[in-house]
């Protein structure tokens, strides 16, 4: 190996759905260190996206280490489990076309269905998956290792024949630290990477100090000739009964517009707009705040193509570049009246009419949903947050934390906890090296407030990005690589949109983080058992699974059950959805006084 290759444009590139190759592979999980890892991660928290494929706990490969059932964490200490090690077999072809085996579990695709088999004790079940996604998502798709991690090259090695480069992954902090549901401790991830396809050929995690969980190729073989027999990875008997049940949520199906639709609304609170919204939205509108509608923006051209090494660069580096620290303007708007006018015919003649009131009266009341907020941050659990337009809705007029402590500040109260990172929505526009696990296209440059950026389209085949709360257009700065514009559509139309402005870079003084409350303000101390970020609970994700599973079986009563959400029917999520924000409720916990 006479050059060192690009780290960050060979993992972003390395490209399965291209690849020919059959291989077996071997896993070995530590299950006492795996529970002692969830133990001491977030509560309630996943795997790292890519890190051990889509169906945890499933026992296969890839699926991480078959957790013990829910209310026997207690038996951790005293019962010791030891390690569980694996081989199955991987076939990849080009065109997405896949089949993953071992014993009890194969699932495949024929690069337009993807679809499973389980073996238990009534015999072999097909099953449908999902759309097309990898398989063993941890050594095809490497790009995860690009968001969250400071990247190490420790040397070349050879590693199944193939000149490859042996790196350290250690984890980095971000101001998306509260984002990521799955966080939990690691030591580092130690991986080895094919010099030439980008893919990983081995993966091992490390946690105090021991080998957690380690995945490789024990023989790998490229452009073997069973890739090229279709019979490979066509669905198995059963397949045509399991799609006529409507398991699956596809792209262009009744499941997937559903679903995008029911995330939308929810992640912004539908119904406390309506509630809120004035009778004359558009008199209101322009009385009060002349941004109210949402700015509209030239069409990115079809075809563009792929994102060039200069931004991929920025986004990696994204959070480093303007630290110490950032102020800006941050205006968010949210167009419920537009999402609701996308309902297609074939969603309201399966059932989704039922909602037809709900849309003609936030037709004729809601306008977008403006918010601005005036933003200073100084590192992951460091910042301020000052509302300064607001539709009306719950949450805190300023949130600040100084690494310690965090206050949300009310117009009748101030609640207290522990310091976190900032809500997702501010988190995601200053560490953005989290697109880099989506495809990237375009680049075309343009200016706005002064700065330029690169435009870019955003697209991604992870369940995970289905929903309006993710961008499928971004504007990325040239100089320092944050988001400086993000839009979500819904068909053509923009449904959802942020955008930075009076961008201040590493100013000289960021000074304190801690409030100044005056004498006899009320202040509320939440309790540390209760401790949730300041910013939007994600619901949206949960909420469009559960929905399009329903909805593809039955979306009248699916829709039903979204209206009682968004009426406040189900208490367990309404504090995440109190209002466009998101903010969650008020605790009411140990009352004392500013002095």
């Amino acid at each position: 190996m006479t050059d060192t290759p690009d780290l960050v444009t060979l993992l972003y590139r390395a490209d399965w759905t291209r690849l020919s190759l059959a291989a077996e592979v071997s896993s070995v999980v530590d299950l006492d260190l795996a529970a002692l890892r969830s133990e001491t991660g977030v509560p309630g928290a996943e795997s790292p996206p890519g890190a051990h494929g889509p169906h945890p706990g499933s026992g296969h490969p890839g699926s991480g280490w078959r957790g013990r059932p829910t209310g026997h964490e207690w038996a951790v200490a005293t019962d010791l489990q030891g390690t569980e090690s694996s081989r199955s077999t991987l076939l990849v072809a080009p065109g997405r076309r896949y089949r993953h085996q071992e014993d009890g579990f194969i699932r495949g695709c024929d690069g337009d269905r993807s679809w499973q088999e389980l073996e238990d004790d009534r015999g072999w079940m097909a099953e449908l998956s999902g759309d097309p996604r990898p398989p063993l998502r941890t050594l095809l798709r490497p790009s995860w290792l690009l968001t969250g991690f400071t990247l190490e090259i420790l040397g070349p090695v050879t590693a199944c024949g193939r000149e490859a480069l042996r790196v350290s992954a250690t984890p980095r902090r971000s101001t998306r630290d509260g984002a990521a549901r799955w966080h939990q401790p690691l030591d580092r991830v130690d991986v080895i990477v094919d010099a030439e396809l980008g893919i990983l050929l081995r993966h091992e995690e490390i946690f105090e100090g021991k080998p957690l969980k380690l995945t490789e190729f024990a023989d790998v073989s490229f452009n073997p000739a069973e890739a090229s027999d279709d019979a490979q990875f066509a669905p198995p008997p059963g397949w045509e009964g399991a799609e006529k049940n409507g398991r699956s949520v596809s792209p262009g199906g009744l499941g997937w517009e559903v679903t995008k639709l029911a995330t939308g609304l929810a992640a912004g609170g539908l119904g406390a707009l309506i509630r809120s919204s004035p009778p004359d939205p558009f008199g209101q509108a322009t009385r009060e705040e002349p941004e109210a509608a949402m700015p509209e923006d030239e069409s990115l051209p079809p075809g563009a193509s792929p994102v060039s090494d200069e931004v991929l660069h920025l986004l990696y580096a994204s959070q480093g570049r303007w630290a110490p620290g950032i102020e800006a303007t941050m205006h968010q708007w949210r167009d419920f009246a537009a999402m609701l006018s996308q309902v297609p015919d074939r969603v309201r003649q399966a059932g989704f009419g039922g909602l037809g009131s709900l849309v003609d009266t936030a037709g004729r009341r809601m306008l977008a949903a403006h918010t601005v907020s005036r933003l200073r941050i100084g590192g992951p659990d460091r910042y301020r947050i000052d509302t300064v337009v607001s539709p009306r809705q719950p949450g805190p007029t300023s949130t600040v934390c100084d690494g310690q402590r965090c206050w949300n500040i009310f117009d009748d109260e101030v609640t207290v906890r522990t310091a976190a990172p900032p809500p997702r929505e501010i988190a995601d526009l200053f560490d953005a090296s989290w697109l880099l696990e989506s495809q990237l296209t375009g680049g075309t440059e343009t200016v706005i407030e002064g700065r330029r950026g690169y435009r870019l389209a955003v697209s991604s085949d992870d369940p995970r990005w289905r929903g309006m709360s993710w961008p499928d257009e971004v504007v990325v700065d040239a100089e320092l690589g944050f988001l400086l514009r993000w839009i979500s559509h819904l068909g053509p139309q923009a449904v959802a949109r942020y955008e930075l402005r009076d961008i201040t870079a590493n100013p000289g003084e960021l000074g304190d983080f801690s409030p100044d409350l005056p004498p006899g303000t009320r202040v509320v101390e939440e309790s540390p058992g209760e401790d949730v970020p300041p910013g939007p609970v994600n619901i949206p994700a949960t909420l469009a699974g559960a929905f399009a599973r329903q909805a593809a079986k039955d979306a009248r009563s699916a829709v039903q059950g979204f209206l009682g959400f968004i009426r406040g029917g189900d208490a367990r999520l309404s504090r995440g959805v109190a209002g466009s924000s998101g903010w969650p409720a008020r605790p009411r916990k140990i009352d004392c006084q500013a002095s």
